[in-house]
This record gives C-alpha cells, sequence and structure tokens, in this order.
C-alpha cells in the first residue's frame, strides 16, 4: 500500500463526504492499520486512483453507505473532504475514491442519521413524505426512502437499499442485501434484515434489530435496546443488548445460545459492541 503523506489541501479541491473508522481512528486497507489525525489532510502520493484500490481514499456521499464498510455498532464517522483525483461508479453505492483526504469532525450517529434523511430526501423527492404521521415506501436494487414527521414511516425493500426516518415515533424498515434502515427520534425504531444488513435507532426508547448473517445493530438513548439475531451478529446499546450465538461447523449453521443483558450487568458497557461466543458469554468487539 502506497504511504499516506500528511499535506495541504485546498478546501476548495474538496468534496464533502462520509467515512467510517475503528473506533481508534485507524483503517486497515488491505490488512495494513493506518492511523488518521482530526484536522489533518493526506495524499496518496502520486498514486493511480482507482475504486477500492490501495492507492486510494475512500468516503461516501450517502451516509448510511459508510455502514457496508464500518459497521455502526463497532465504529466511528467523520465528515471528510476529498480532493484531488476523484473516481465514482454510477451502478453501484456512493464510495468515492480520491487522492487527498482532510479528517473533519466526528459526527455522531442522530446527526448521522439526520445527514442521511437529508441526502434521500435530496435524491428521491418523489418517495419522501413529511409531516404528520407520513410514510414512505421504496422497492428495488438501491432503493431509497426517507420520511421525516412526528411518527413518520419509512420502508425500503432491495438490494443495497436504505431506509431513514427521522422525528418522534418515527420508525425505518430496510430489508435487501447489506440494506440499512436508521431511525432517529424519541421512541424511534430501526429494523432491518438481510446479510451484512445494518440498523441504528437513536432516541429515548429507540430500539435497533438486524437479522442476519454477520448484521449490527445499534441503539443510543435511553431505554434503548439493541437486538442482533444473525451469525456473527454484534449489538451495542446504551440500555440492552440481544445476541445470538451459533454453530458454525455446520451447515445450516445452528442456533445454540441466545442472551440478553442490561448495561451494568454481566460486564456490559454502554457505548461497547459485543457478540456471544458458543460458549453463551459476551465477548467485546474492538
Amino acid at each position: 500500500m502506497a504511504k499516506k503523506l500528511a499535506a495541504a489541501v485546498g478546501a476548495a479541491q474538496l468534496v464533502s463526504a462520509y467515512k467510517g473508522f475503528n473506533r481508534d481512528l485507524t483503517c486497515t486497507p488491505s490488512g495494513v492499520k493506518f492511523q488518521y489525525e482530526v484536522g489533518k489532510s493526506y495524499n496518496n502520493g502520486g498514486k493511480n486512483v482507482t475504486r477500492c484500490g490501495e492507492g486510494a481514499f475512500h468516503g461516501v456521499a450517502m451516509p448510511l453507505d459508510a455502514f457496508s464498510y464500518y459497521g455502526p455498532a463497532t465504529s466511528v464517522y467523520h465528515d471528510v473532504g476529498l480532493g484531488g483525483d476523484i473516481v465514482r461508479k454510477d451502478d453501484e453505492d456512493t464510495k468515492i475514491a480520491s487522492a487527498e483526504i482532510t479528517i473533519n469532525a466526528e459526527v455522531k450517529l442522530p446527526e448521522f442519521i439526520r445527514a442521511a434523511v437529508k441526502w434521500v430526501i435530496g435524491e428521491a423527492k418523489e418517495r419522501v413524505t413529511t409531516g404528520y404521521r407520513a410514510h414512505a415506501a421504496s422497492t428495488g436494487s438501491g432503493a431509497h426512502a426517507a420520511s421525516t414527521g412526528y411518527r413518520a414511516h419509512a420502508a425500503s425493500t432491495g438490494s443495497g437499499a436504505h431506509a431513514a426516518s427521522t422525528g418522534d415515533y418515527a420508525h425505518a424498515a430496510s430489508t435487501g442485501y447489506r440494506a440499512h434502515a436508521a431511525s432517529t427520534g424519541d421512541y424511534a425504531h430501526a429494523a432491518s434484515t438481510g446479510d451484512y444488513a445494518h440498523a441504528a435507532s437513536t432516541g429515548s426508547g429507540a430500539h435497533a434489530a438486524s437479522t442476519g448473517d454477520y448484521a449490527h445493530a445499534a441503539s443510543t438513548g435511553s431505554g434503548a435496546l439493541a437486538v442482533s439475531l444473525g451469525v456473527g451478529g454484534t449489538a451495542k446499546s446504551s440500555t440492552g443488548i440481544v445476541l445470538a450465538a451459533y454453530d458454525e461447523s455446520v451447515w445450516p449453521p445452528r442456533l445454540i445460545a441466545v442472551r440478553s443483558s442490561l448495561v451494568g450487568e454481566n460486564g456490559i458497557e454502554a457505548g461497547k459492541a459485543y457478540r456471544l461466543t458458543q460458549a453463551g458469554e459476551f465477548e467485546e468487539v474492538k
């Protein structure tokens, strides 16, 4: 992997995007750990820029696309500026490759979800509703649905689909491979089904549920609950988690344990992600 060099990057050149990191602000492209710092700018030393290539930095335009690379239960997200050579691919997700990157402030989950709603509204206005008990539904590969308002609902189905909802009693549901659901607001709910799916919910009494192999659930707020019941699933919450464990030596994997815990019991700490071992023990995911 080409060495990343700190460099000054002109603000006028930058494309605004979002990037996920490990919690220590590192990334591990090709298995090599690279440490970033907030406020620093980096360039690739003139290497060729390719999407998903080693000689590039990466961010996403649609916030929830970051969940595909860094799940909400184990990651942090930052606003970034991408500059220099820019490479996109219209028929895939909103991932952007660039020759230069500037690391800006961390974006907490509530703000991150609101940014996702704003993005969807801008991209798919015909599938967006706002107002009291508004509803939005979208189906199809890469489909998006956003709904804002009191008791709003958003549902999206299809591979790579996204559903985002913000507002009191808001709900977001997304089904499909690598589907994502995000909801913010008091008593908000987010549910996502499908392999590698992610669900994130923030707000008082919020719930996040994700089912599917290697799915992740993250929920923040008073009374929040995170549930992940697929193979290799993880959960992070400020109040309680529910996880499942499987025997993966057989096919299909056999369910062998399901366990729940309140934060503060059984070694569970708020803001940390956990998985369930085959012995039925909670194990922190770092």
